[in-house]
Formats: structure tokens, sequence, C-alpha cells
């Protein structure tokens, strides 16, 4: 064989050229690779939806103290703990509301105003509060890091705002995670009987519980900040989310709740 064979010089490039075989339909679609592959949509519900949803709810629960909204917000926080399997803060909701209801509507009026009547106001300013946090809990519990940072990144929000807030979204949990293993350890030695007692003894609990709690604290804030920076958070250009916001059906009936909840809250506010 000749050195100017093309077959001499490569094998491979002596064969003839393959040609493009069609896609049959209903042949699995070849993955996509780089970024487009990483790109996912965010779990749960929408971070913008959550956020705007949860802070008209909020307002309206907080500062419009009618009857009629309080029961509405208790719906919806029972529904909202039902859906995301939380069956025994709903049954406390729940019992907590008639309780309230049977206070006001039954005690009242059968015993008078009095020392009584401020109890039960008390109690209502305070159970609205526990509304608020629980909706807050069954909210925001599904967000993550990464749809956060979307969302900020969709509603421009300035980067000194938005790292910040994502690094103590993770903080946070890390803080109360570390906080119960001290409790458990604690326990498990045998230095308090329980996790409450901690509150009974506060010299012990602040040598054996915040001291040790505030040095993890430093490290996990170190490490962290040493996470952002690697992951890009420090990086002066604009950063490509790898999550995918997405409207689902969820977020739109969540929403369409919490407009139609800011609507009730104004017509009470101007009826009242």
């Amino acid at each position: 064989m000749r050195a100017s064979d093309p077959a001499a010089v490569s094998g491979a490039s002596a064969r003839p050229a393959q040609p493009a075989q069609p896609v049959r339909p209903g042949a699995p679609a070849v993955p996509a690779t780089g970024l487009a592959a990483q790109v996912a949509d965010a779990p749960g519900l929408d971070a913008r939806v959550a956020v705007v949803s949860l802070v008209i709810i909020n307002i309206s629960l907080l500062t419009v103290g009618t009857e009629l909204l309080e029961v509405v917000g208790a719906v919806i926080v029972v529904v909202a703990l039902l859906a995301t399997r939380r069956p025994v803060p709903a049954a406390v909701v729940v019992v907590l509301e008639v309780v309230l209801l049977l206070a006001v509507h039954v005690v009242l009026p059968a015993l008078g105003a009095g020392a009584l009547s401020l109890i039960v106001f008390a109690l209502t300013f305070t159970y609205r509060f526990l509304l608020v946090g629980l909706l807050s809990w069954v909210l925001l519990s599904g967000i993550t890091t990464g749809s956060l940072l979307a969302a900020m990144g969709w509603a421009r929000v300035p980067r000194v705002v938005a790292v910040p807030a994502v690094v103590a979204v993770r903080f946070l949990p890390v803080v109360i995670d570390d906080a119960r293993t001290i409790r458990d350890n604690l326990v498990l030695r045998g230095v308090v009987p329980s996790g409450a007692a901690l509150a009974v003894h506060p010299v012990t609990a602040v040598r054996r519980a915040v001291l040790p709690l505030v040095a993890s604290s430093v490290r996990t804030g170190d490490e962290l900040s040493a996470s952002a920076l690697l992951r890009g958070l420090g990086c002066t250009r604009t950063p490509t989310s790898v999550v995918s916001l997405r409207l689902r059906w969820v977020d739109v009936l969540l929403l369409v709740v919490a407009v139609a909840v800011g609507v009730l809250a104004v017509q009470q506010s101007l009826a009242g």
C-alpha cells in the first residue's frame, strides 16, 4: 500500500460518512449536556408566589382584626398544614379556633365583660400571631436556597441584600440542628435530666449549651461563607441560576387565595 493512499494515513478517515439516523417517534430523548442538563424546576412552591402571598395574608390578618378574617385565616392555615401532612398542628389550630369562638359568643355574654374580656382579647391577638407563624413555616419551609436566589435575581434584588439572605436561610437551620445536638448530648451525659431543665438552671445552660453553640455558630458561619465564595456569590458578573422558576396550578391557586384575602381585608376595613 502506498503512503499516498488515504487508508494508510487514517483508517477512520477512509470510511464513508454515515448518514444521520432519523429519530423514530416515541424514541427516548438524548439527555442534554452542560448547563442545560443542570437546569431544573424549583421544587415545591414558587418562591415569588410564596413570599408575595405570605406578605399579603399576614398583613391582612394582623392589621384587620375582624372575626371573619380570622376564621378565613384559620381555614387557610389548616388546609396548608393538611396539604403538607402536618395533622397535629392543624388539629391544634382547629381546637384553638373553636375555643376562642365559644369564649367570644358563649362565655363572655354569659359572664359579662371584665377581666375575662381582656384575657380573651390577649388570647385572640396571640392566636393571630400563631396563625402567621404557622403559615410562614409552611410556605417558607419548601423554599430552597437555589429557588430563593433565583427569585431575588428575577426581582433584581441587589446582591448586597440577596447574598446575606441566602446565607441566613442556610445558617438558621444549621444552628437549630446544632442546638438540638448539644441538648441531646447533655441529656445523654446526665448533665441535665431533660432539655427543658436548661431553662431552670441558667448557669448550666450558659456554660454547657450557650458557649458551645456560639463556638459552633462561628465555625458554621465561616464554612457557609467559604461555600458561598466557592459558589460564586461574590462574583461581580450576573450569575446564571440552575433553578428554573415556573408557575404551577398550586402557585396560581395560592396567589388567587392571597388576593381574595387582601380584597376581603380591604372590604372589612372600609366597612368597619
